[in-house]
């Protein structure tokens, strides 16, 4: 026997699954959303890599940010956040929104892009400063950071799980490439 509209029944254990799963998958997604909405309002953000032991933080203006929350930093070759990608790709990247009273930090694996058509894609009038031959000079590269944890922290937006702002948002992504809500932990 169907319940309203050809649904099952209120008490089928499957409709009720299928719709937290559906709430748990918005609820990701609008996470996703606001922190890719974040990032690309604060174009400063510090990029932290793991190098012979120790982590390496440094500033850094990203390029793009994608709707999948990919973020684009152009480097030098030679520069030490390239060669700690090397020889680890997990970094981290973070940002604060002041105005928000909030932040956003990616966990991602990294990937050094060197191909011409991206570089030149990528490329932005102001790094010239940095990277005096231009986009496809030997002393440009981009960092392509895939993120597969994020945390939010907004303020401004109420997004702060109870009690109020101890830990932040946090949404993982999958093993099949969607973005899950993942409990927030202190550590």
């Amino acid at each position: 026997m169907a319940g309203p509209a050809g649904r099952p029944p209120d008490g089928d254990a499957d409709y009720r699954v299928g719709m937290e799963n559906y709430a748990e998958a918005a609820e990701a997604a609008s996470l996703l959303g606001l922190a890719v909405e974040r990032l690309r309002a604060v174009p400063f953000g510090t990029v932290v890599t793991v190098g012979e032991g120790e982590p390496h933080a440094r500033l850094v203006q990203h390029l793009a940010v994608e709707e999948d929350g990919t973020v684009w930093v152009g480097a030098s070759p030679r520069s030490r956040k390239v060669a700690d990608v090397r020889r680890d790709p997990r970094v981290a990247y973070a940002v604060e929104d002041r105005d928000a009273f909030g932040y956003v930090t990616a966990q991602a694996d990294a990937e050094i892009v060197d191909d011409p058509r991206e570089r030149a894609r990528r490329w932005e009038e102001g790094l010239a400063a940095f990277f005096p031959a231009g986009p496809h000079g030997d002393d440009f590269v981009l960092l392509r950071l895939v993120p597969y944890r994020v945390e939010v922290m907004d303020f401004a937006r109420g997004v702060h799980p109870d009690p109020y702002g101890l830990v932040p948002a946090v949404i993982e992504r999958t093993a099949d490439g969607r973005w899950a809500r993942r409990p927030a932990q202190r550590d």
